[in-house]
């Protein structure tokens, strides 16, 4: 993994982005008060830190709404695994008791399920998944052709139903957005608070530097940090998972079952 791939993925990432806004900022105070642009009074001073509890507190409320989204991203690799393996054991049992072909077929393809979700739909985005979870269905309904006991079948259709039903779920996650409006305009509000910190007098003018570099990580941490956890399965073709993803392992171990497992007719 390259350098930069490396920092974007590691727990520090949060830091490296917000150190070129903070920059910038500073930067601003440095030639404001070298050109003598600092035009906003030192009298406005004291209204600056109600201003930013009032930031922090709108975005408070975004972040507060988006945990719970990422709360239970975090439940789903597992209901997928738990999903699968169920639907793997139905499948194997009738393929030993009916010698059923067609559980030899569902059980061939629930092998790539993992594969097909973690590079078709994650990465990818494209149907791919969708049309393995129809061919799913076809099988089972093959299996209640060839004369299986219904509670099987109807417990199999539960699981594909349970993965579907999860499946869609993080489509709604990755493309709903908590509240776009109020997204816009906090950003936006955030550098016009910033902008005139930048430009006001103050006393020692370095103290005001430092000031304005705090208030700018406090504000971008928390911005960045809420479009991190509205995705939480942002994931990209290194397969390496981004500190603030949802972890795939439960999925990668499950597969490492499907793969060690071996069946013969």
């Amino acid at each position: 993994m390259k350098p930069f791939q490396r920092i974007k993925k590691s727990r520090y990432h949060l830091i490296y982005t917000v150190i070129p806004i903070v920059l910038f900022f500073v930067t601003l105070k440095i030639v404001a008060h070298s050109l003598d642009l600092e035009i906003v009074p030192r009298e406005i001073n004291i209204y600056f830190p109600s201003i930013l509890t009032g930031i922090i507190f709108i975005l408070g409320f975004l972040l507060a709404g988006v945990v719970t989204d990422y709360k239970e991203s975090e439940k789903i690799p597992n209901e997928i695994a738990s999903s699968l393996y169920s639907l793997w054991e139905e499948a194997d049992y009738l393929r030993v008791v009916n010698n059923s072909r067609a559980s030899e077929q569902l059980m061939m393809k629930i092998k790539t399920f993992i594969p097909v979700l973690k590079n078709d739909f994650f990465i990818m985005r494209n149907d791919n998944l969708l049309k393995l979870i129809d061919s799913l269905s076809d099988d089972i309904k093959e299996i209640g052709k060839e004369g299986a006991i219904a509670n099987y079948v109807v417990r199999m259709k539960n699981d594909l139903f349970n993965i579907r039903k999860t499946v869609d779920r993080i489509n709604v996650i990755k493309n709903t957005e908590f509240i776009p409006s109020v997204n816009t305009s906090i950003l936006v509000l955030a550098f016009i608070f910033l902008i005139i910190y930048g430009l006001s007098k103050t006393q020692p003018w370095w103290g005001g530097m430092i000031i304005i570099s705090i208030f700018t990580t406090i504000i971008f941490t928390i911005i960045f940090l809420i479009q991190d956890m509205k995705d939480p399965f942002e994931y990209d073709e290194t397969y390496h998972v981004k500190s603030d993803e949802v972890s795939l392992d439960v999925l990668d171990d499950m597969q490492n079952v499907f793969e060690q497992k071996s069946f013969r007719l």
